[in-house]
C-alpha cells in the first residue's frame, strides 16, 4: 500500500474553494483510477504550520504515479492548485 501525504498551506480566503474543488472535481476524478484505494482531506485541529491535510491511497506508487500522468490529473490538479500557496508531499509505504 502506497500513501501520500500532501501538507497544504492555503492562500488568504481560499478554504471554502478548496473544500468544493476537493469534494467537486478532484474526488469524482481520482475515484476511478486503477489502483485507488482512498483519499480525505483533513482540517488539523491544532494550529500548526499547515492549514490541510491531503491524505491519498492506492495500492502501490507505481499506481499513483499511473494517475499523476493522465490527462485527468494535469486537468485538476491545478484547480487545487488554485487555492494552495505551498504544499509539502510525504510518501509512506505500509508495512
Amino acid at each position: 500500500m502506497f500513501i501520500l501525504h500532501v501538507d497544504i498551506v492555503l492562500k488568504p480566503d481560499s478554504r471554502e474553494n478548496l473544500s468544493r474543488t476537493y469534494r467537486d472535481k478532484f474526488v469524482p476524478a481520482i475515484s476511478m483510477q486503477p489502483g485507488y484505494v482512498s483519499t480525505m482531506l483533513l482540517r488539523p485541529l491544532e494550529r500548526g504550520e499547515f492549514d490541510n491535510r491531503l491524505v491519498i491511497e492506492f495500492e502501490s506508487h507505481e499506481k499513483q504515479q499511473a494517475w499523476v500522468a493522465t490527462d485527468l490529473h494535469q486537468q485538476v490538479w491545478p484547480e487545487m492548485e488554485a487555492s494552495i500557496g505551498k504544499y509539502a508531499i510525504y510518501r509512506f509505504e505500509a508495512q
